[in-house]
Parts: structure tokens; sequence; C-alpha cells
């Protein structure tokens, strides 16, 4: 399991960057962020979601570079 997280978390944050970008581009009233905070303003919702994303990418790619070390 220690061998595959790395790539679970790159692949979540792939999955949160897609569908992000997929909300982003309708024209909604409001978007949900995180859990059921919600925004009217579809840039704030892009960069939340982003770094959200971001974190996850960045967290696997580290475990990744740990388990190359080991």
């Amino acid at each position: 399991m220690k061998k595959a997280l790395p790539y679970i978390y790159i692949i979540i944050g792939l999955f949160i960057i897609i569908f992000t970008f997929l909300q982003f581009f309708k024209n909604q009233e409001s978007y949900r962020m995180l859990l059921n905070f919600k925004t009217e303003n579809k840039y704030v919702f892009l960069i939340v979601r982003g770094l959200f994303a971001g974190w996850f990418l960045a967290d696997g790619v580290k475990r990744l570079k740990q388990n190359k070390e080991d």
C-alpha cells in the first residue's frame, strides 16, 4: 500500500483539476468549493480548488520521491 499511495494522491489531484475545469466552464449561480462551502465567484472557486488539488499533487510527488530513495 505504501507504494500505491503516491499514485492514488496524484490521481485524486488530477480528478479534482479535471472536474474543477468542467464546473468552471459552466455558468452557474453558485459553485461548491469544499464540503458544503459555496461561492458565487467562479474565480475564487478555481483558486480554492486549484490549491486543494495542488496539495494532493505535491504530496503525491513528494511521497513518490521518498519511495524511490528507499
